[in-house]
Parts: structure tokens; C-alpha cells; sequence
């Protein structure tokens, strides 16, 4: 991008993803610490569910037990279930920790209470922290982006600007160093906490139930053909739509910088027209964009919705 001679546009997402990723490597280690700082978020993030559900049983096996009569038998009460033909409530008694005549034991409930709020507490001490290391990084990845900008095109030649509107050159050293900050400082972050995320949310449904977990991981084939097919169309729509945004801003550099020429020899109506048409063309192009990525949430929440039906089904079974 920042060679002897000017770059050409990448044409393809993954070319260009593999540039913005270069800009990063100055920053190996503050990236290294974002990764870890949002592992621990991750990880604690994924085992408080499950000391919260630890907690429930506290909750449904004092319930539980306060209906049985003190003295009783926890064995013959499973027993008596299963004679009722009730053997998955009895599979359920069974696994609890239940005191027959007692009931909720609040100073277990308190404790795994406690847990959980602190685990919270320090996943999110530790996502702010990743956001504020990699704000930093990304704060100097963008300052060394313009000027290596501003050093490109101070060794450019003339025809160079003589060949294209001074209005794309500026879109291109704000608009596109504008989006490729956003990128680094949103999509980066969400693409490292989601990977993270779904990696340990797998390994935690297998531990729970990995007849469940197969059901549910049957939506990832799915969503992933889904997000494919509506993000390589939604990437063409965007790049017409900055592609546009060049040409209109170019329009407008040229109609006021040269606005004494225009009304010398009368082109008014025609600049107008041609205003018209490139203000058309990125409207067209910007509601596509964002019609098409809008999409993306909405057929994602349908097949979570069809998982959720599946995994209800096969586990009242």
C-alpha cells in the first residue's frame, strides 16, 4: 500500500483483511494482552452460567425437600416416583441435594450468589480493560496509517491527481482511514470476544449434555451459510457505496472550486444533473448495503429460534 508505486484497490475481502491485520504487528504484544484480557472475560463469563445453575438446584432442591416429611427416605422417595412411572422427575430427585422437612439452604444459596456477582464483576473489569489497551493500539495503528498516507502522496506524481478527482483522493484519506479505525476498534474486538465465546460455550454444553450440544451446533452449518451468502453480497453493496461517495464528493469539490467557470459558460443545469445522478446512484447503493447486512441479524435469530425449538423437543423426551 505505502510502496514506489500507487496500490491498487484490493478486489476480494481476504487480501484485504490480511493488510489490515499487518498494520497490527508493531503491536504484537498489546495484542497478545487484548487476546488474553478477553479470554479471562470469556472464560468467566462461560462458568458463572453454570454456578448459577448450581444455584438453582439449591433453590428447586430445598423446595423440594421442605415438601417431604421430616425423617424421611431421599432413596424411597425416588423410589416411589419411579413406581409412579415418573422416572425422569425421579432421575432428577436422585441427582439433587436435598434434606428431607429442611428448606433452602441460603447460606449455600449466599455463597454461589456471591461467586457469580464476582465473576461478573471481574469479566467486565477485564472487557474494559481490553477495550482500553486496544483503543490505545488502534489510536496508534491510525496515527502511523496518515502519515505513511500523507508520505504516499507527497511522492506521487502529478498525473496521478491529474487523472482522478481531488474530491476520491480525499475520500480516500478520510473516509477509508475513518472506516478502517471503525473496523480495527469494532469488528477487531467482536471477532476476537465471538471466537472466544462460542469456543467455550461448545465445551460447556458438552459438559452439560453433549446429546443437546449436537442438536444445538446443527444451527452452526446453517448460520454460517447464511452469513456467507448475505455478507459477500452486503461487501459488494458497500464497496459500490464508498466507490459512489468518492465520485459524489469529487462532484462537489469540482462544482465549488470551480464555480465561476460553471457559471461563465452556463453548465449549471448540467452540473445539477450530474449531482443528481451520483447523489441517486449512492443513495441506491447505501440502502442496499444496509438492507442487505441488516439482514444478517434477523436470519440468524430464525435459525437460533428453529435450535431452540429442536433442543425443547428432544429434551422433554
Amino acid at each position: 500500500m505505502f510502496g514506489g508505486m500507487p496500490a491498487k484497490k484490493a478486489e476480494h475481502f481476504w487480501p484485504s483483511a490480511k493488510r489490515l491485520l499487518g498494520l497490527l504487528k508493531p503491536e504484537a504484544m498489546g495484542i497478545y494482552a487484548v487476546v488474553a484480557l478477553v479470554l479471562v472475560s470469556v472464560v468467566l463469563n462461560v462458568i458463572a452460567p453454570k454456578i448459577l445453575g448450581q444455584a438453582m438446584d439449591v433453590i428447586f432442591g430445598g423446595v423440594v425437600g421442605k415438601q417431604l416429611p421430616a425423617g424421611a427416605s431421599k432413596d424411597g422417595f425416588v423410589e416411589g416416583l419411579r413406581q409412579q412411572g415418573q422416572d425422569n422427575f425421579a432421575d432428577m430427585v436422585s441427582r439433587m441435594e436435598l434434606v428431607p422437612g429442611t428448606g433452602i439452604n441460603f447460606a449455600k444459596l449466599s455463597v454461589l450468589i456471591a461467586i457469580v456477582l464476582l465473576m461478573y464483576f471481574v469479566a467486565n473489569i477485564f472487557l474494559w480493560l481490553q477495550g482500553y489497551v486496544l483503543n490505545r493500539i488502534v489510536m496508534k495503528v491510525i496515527r502511523r496509517l496518515r502519515d505513511d498516507t500523507e508520505k504516499k502522496l507527497n511522492r506521487l506524481p502529478l498525473n496521478y491527481f491529474d487523472t482522478r478527482q481531488r474530491g476520491d483522493v480525499l475520500s480516500r484519506v478520510t473516509n477509508d482511514v475513518d472506516n478502517v479505525q471503525q473496523a480495527l476498534q469494532q469488528a477487531f474486538a467482536q471477532l476476537i470476544s465471538s471466537l472466544l465465546t462460542v469456543i467455550g460455550i461448545v465445551i460447556m454444553m458438552f459438559i452439560v449434555s453433549w446429546q443437546l450440544a449436537l442438536i444445538a451446533l446443527i444451527a452452526l452449518p446453517l448460520s454460517g451459510v447464511a452469513a456467507g451468502l448475505i455478507g459477500s453480497r452486503s461487501q459488494k453493496l458497500f464497496s459500490a457505496q464508498w466507490k459512489n461517495t468518492g465520485a459524489l464528493n469529487g462532484q462537489i469539490e469540482e462544482s465549488f472550486s470551480g464555480h465561476d467557470l460553471v457559471r461563465v459558460f452556463g453548465r449549471d443545469a448540467d452540473m445539477l444533473e450530474r449531482f443528481e445522478e451520483r447523489n441517486e446512484a449512492l443513495y441506491k447503493a447505501s440502502f442496499g448495503a444496509q438492507f442487505v447486512s441488516g439482514m444478517i441479524f434477523p436470519v440468524m435469530q430464525f435459525v437460533s429460534y428453529l435450535s431452540y425449538v429442536g433442543i425443547a423437543v428432544v429434551g422433554g423426551l
